[in-house]
């Protein structure tokens, strides 16, 4: 063998090398997904803040979450207006895909895109409390819809399964005292590779009592994570404190938080959650397994 075809025989093999380490280090979710099995993926198309390294990506006040399972796409809630449509295109999700949507509540921050969604997107069912029938601002909302659009709203009023091993929690007992009630309030709970993960718009019923809730209705399973607002905003500082201090009693792998908690409560809970609470502003992707 001459001299020139070793050396390029060597220089095909040692960037063949590389280019595999590049996708192995880059690419741990795909190692993880195949030993692991099923893996869900998070991203905040719209929160109250956004990640400073995304410049062409818009924060409002309100949530909108998409997340994604073994090829099943479901949208929770729609933020206060379209902008979550034209943040999802930026992050590289099809709103046109979409098969599911959960309203948490029928409060505008994460309603009022909803009319947004359903002129991009033709086949999906949106689950929604029954309670919010009797909210002003959702049919003022409705009145804007036609018959097509309206009718693709599914109202519940119980513990459902809308989708195999996808429930909506329509009930919160309460163990903790409510400060702002709300009673069209509804909780996604997922049960994944035998873990769970409880998915709160805003939590008006109290993280606490929700986590408490789902744990009695799903007995030894373990919580994966929880995920959404924990409406926080404006409460003091001792209050903070004991919500966090009562989170660390249940055994939850992750935390991730955002809108109504407040970014200055993410840091009082964070020092007493650590490394197991994070912040997840819009543009934030994340995989759970």
């Amino acid at each position: 063998m001459n001299k020139f075809l070793f050396f390029s025989i060597k220089r095909k093999i040692l960037r063949n090398i590389f280019l595999i380490i590049i996708i192995i280090s880059s690419s741990p979710v795909i190692l993880f997904a195949q030993t692991r099995g099923k893996i869900i993926k998070v991203v905040t198309l719209i929160e109250d803040t956004k990640i400073k390294e995304a410049k062409d990506i818009v924060a409002e006040h309100g949530l909108s979450l998409y997340i994604e399972r073994n090829g099943q796409r479901i949208l929770f809630d729609t933020g206060p207006s379209s902008q979550f449509i034209r943040n999802s295109e930026k992050l590289g999700v099809d709103i046109k895909r979409i098969d599911i949507v959960i309203i948490s509540h029928a409060h505008m921050d994460h309603l009022g895109g909803l009319p947004f969604f359903l002129w991009t997107n033709k086949k999906a069912n949106v689950y929604l409390s029954k309670n919010a029938l009797k909210n002003q601002a959702f049919r003022a909302l409705c009145s804007r819809m036609d018959e097509r659009s309206f009718n693709r709203i599914c109202f519940v009023d119980q513990f459902t399964e809308i989708a195999q091993d996808i429930f909506i929690l329509t009930e919160v007992e309460e163990k903790h005292p409510i400060r702002d009630r709300v009673d069209h309030e509804i909780i996604l709970v997922i049960k994944n590779n035998n873990k769970l993960l409880i998915f709160s718009g805003c939590s008006h019923n109290e993280i606490v009592n929700i986590i408490g809730t789902v744990t009695r209705m799903f007995p030894n399973i373990y919580i994966k994570a929880v995920i959404g607002g924990f409406h926080l905003t404006e409460t003091p500082k001792d209050f903070v404190e004991q919500i966090g201090k009562e989170m660390s009693k249940y055994s939850i792998e992750r935390i991730y938080t955002c809108h109504c908690t407040g970014v200055e409560n993410y840091r009082i809970l964070k020092t007493i959650l650590g490394t197991k609470i994070e912040y997840i502003p819009t543009g934030s992707k994340f995989y759970l397994f």
